[in-house]
């Protein structure tokens, strides 16, 4: 269970969010609250932050110094690598932030891990310059936390884009892991950000200059919901599916 809270308690951690490959503190107004489903003990607040903090991530990925077609393989190595290791952590973390049980969380690693491992499988030349060059606004609905990241992100950072991802207000955690360890495998700073944001306030990043395609992953009802607004924008909109 979760809520929205004002100026919460501080015994509750904040996590931060991810710009230009730093963790960023924010103290807005507005967290949204991670609550254990069983006690309802309070684990981790959520900084819902404002339009201004949000879009300087997106300023920073369009500075990004991109991966270079040469380091693609290598950082897929690594973080197919890395993801095993932590395979413990991140099913526990998704089991939290999606509400289901252990084994639903392990489920979901083991996708992760898969949609690497197909993305390593194709030919060099079809991972090339599909999003060169592009700053992709990745906008996570709420089930399957750290593959719903991972498939948002890996194909545009692999052939040479940049992306700001937008994750479920409940899966926060699994986003700022992801985005951390892709950093420890060789991604360029800015090239994978990640804020936290209500819905108004993505719908304005949408005109935010840079941004040329925005990328949406998530149950059916809640990708209807964008795919709708979508036909206001300006940008195209690409649903991604699983």
């Amino acid at each position: 269970m979760t809520g929205c809270c004002t100026f919460p308690p501080r015994e509750a951690p904040a996590i931060p969010l991810w710009i230009n490959g730093r963790a960023v503190l924010a103290m807005p107004q507005e967290f949204h609250e991670i609550r254990e489903a069983a006690t309802q003990r309070l684990i981790r607040r959520v900084p819902m932050v404002d339009r201004e903090l949000a879009a300087s991530a997106i300023t920073n990925a369009n500075q990004a110094q991109r991966l270079l077609p040469e380091a693609v393989k290598s950082f897929l190595e690594s973080l197919l690598l890395a993801l095993g290791e932590l395979e413990a952590h991140f099913a526990g973390l998704s089991a939290v932030e999606s509400h289901t049980h252990l084994d639903a969380g392990k489920a979901d690693v083991a996708n992760a891990i898969a949609l690497v491992q197909a993305l390593m499988a194709q030919p060099a030349n079809d991972i090339a310059s599909v999003e060169a060059n592009r700053s992709i606004l990745a906008l996570a609905g709420p089930g399957m936390p750290l593959s719903a990241a991972i498939q948002l992100t890996l194909p545009v950072v692999s052939t040479g884009g940049a992306v700001t991802l937008v994750p479920d207000a409940n899966a926060a955690s699994c986003a700022l892991a992801l985005a951390e360890l892709c950093g420890q495998c060789g991604l360029p700073d800015r090239v994978f950000n990640v804020i936290y944001v209500r819905d108004p306030v993505a719908l304005s990043l949408v005109g935010e200059p840079g941004v040329e395609k925005v990328r949406l992953f998530g149950p059916s009802a809640w990708a209807q919901r964008w795919q709708a607004a979508a036909l206001d924008w300006a940008v195209p909109c690409e649903l991604v599916l699983a």
